[in-house]
C-alpha cells in the first residue's frame, strides 16, 4: 500500500472515526470525567460534538469561498458561492441564530429554556419545526446512499458516457467515510440504549454524533469537488515547456 493510499485511508475515515469514536466513550463512560467537555449539562450546545461540527461546517464555507474566487466558468463561481450560502445558514441553524449564547450570557438557567422550548414551544430555529427534522434526516440519508454509494461504485465505462455524472462522482474512499458514519451511528444507538439515561446531557439526542461525520462527508466531497473542472471548459491555457524540453528539442 503506498504512501498515499495510507494518507488517504487517515483522512476519510480513520481519523474522523477515532475522534467519534473517542467522544462517545468519554460521554457514555465519563472516562477521566470528561463527559462535560463533550457535552456540559449546562447547555450541550457548548460541547465538543456541537462545536466540531461548526468548525466542520466553517472549513465547507470557507472551502466554497475559496473556490467560487479560484473558478472561472460561472456555472462552478455560482455552485460554490451557493454551498457557501447553504454552509453560513447550516451555521446558524446549528448555533439557534445565537440563541444559545444569548440565553448563556443573559443567566437563563436550564429549566426556563426547557419550558421556552417545550411548553411555551418558542422558536429557535427551523430544523426542529414540526416533523422537518425526521423528513431531513430521511432525505440526508438517500443522499448518501445514492451520492456517496452507488455513484463511486458506477463503473467507469458508465461515467465516461456522461461528462456531468464522472464530474460529480465521488472517488471510492469516499465510501468508507460513509460506512464509518453507519457504524458510528449504530454504535452511538447501541450504547445510548445500554448506558444512556434521560439524565444525562444528550438524552433524546445522540444523533448529533451522527451528525459530525454528516458534516465531514460534506467536507470530504467539497474538497474533491473544488479541485476538478468542469467537463466542458474549453478554455485551457496550453501548458508552458520547459526549459529542459526545449533544450532536448533543439539538440
Amino acid at each position: 500500500m503506498s504512501t498515499s493510499t495510507i494518507h488517504k485511508h487517515l483522512i476519510y475515515w480513520v481519523l474522523p472515526s477515532a475522534v467519534n469514536l473517542a467522544c462517545l466513550l468519554i460521554y457514555f463512560f465519563d472516562l477521566f470525567e470528561l463527559r462535560s467537555l463533550i457535552a456540559p449539562e449546562v447547555n450541550r450546545e457548548f460541547g465538543l460534538v456541537e462545536h466540531l461540527q461548526l468548525v466542520t461546517i466553517i472549513l465547507i464555507f470557507s472551502h466554497s469561498v475559496k473556490a467560487a474566487r479560484r473558478k472561472t466558468h460561472k456555472v462552478e463561481k455560482y455552485g460554490f458561492l451557493l454551498i457557501a450560502v447553504v454552509a453560513g445558514f447550516l451555521l446558524l441553524e446549528e448555533i439557534d441564530y445565537g440563541l444559545h449564547y444569548y440565553d448563556y450570557l443573559t443567566g437563563k438557567t436550564k429549566k426556563q429554556l426547557l419550558h421556552e422550548i417545550y411548553i411555551q414551544k418558542s422558536f429557535r430555529n427551523i430544523h426542529n419545526q414540526g416533523n422537518l427534522t425526521n423528513v431531513i434526516k430521511m432525505s440526508v440519508y438517500v443522499t448518501i446512499v445514492i451520492l456517496f454509494v452507488l455513484f463511486p461504485l458506477l463503473p467507469n465505462r458508465i461515467k465516461k458516457q456522461s461528462r456531468l455524472l464522472n464530474y460529480l462522482s465521488p472517488s471510492r474512499f469516499i465510501i468508507s467515510t460513509a460506512v464509518s458514519l453507519l457504524v458510528i451511528n449504530q454504535i452511538a444507538l447501541v450504547l445510548n440504549k445500554s448506558y444512556g439515561s434521560d439524565t444525562m446531557p444528550l438524552a433524546g439526542n445522540v444523533s448529533e454524533f451522527e451528525e459530525m461525520m454528516i458534516y465531514y462527508i460534506l467536507l470530504m466531497y467539497i474538497t474533491e469537488l473544488s479541485a476538478r473542472r468542469l467537463p466542458w471548459q474549453t478554455n485551457k491555457k496550453p501548458q508552458a515547456k520547459s526549459p529542459r524540453y526545449e533544450e532536448e528539442i533543439i539538440a
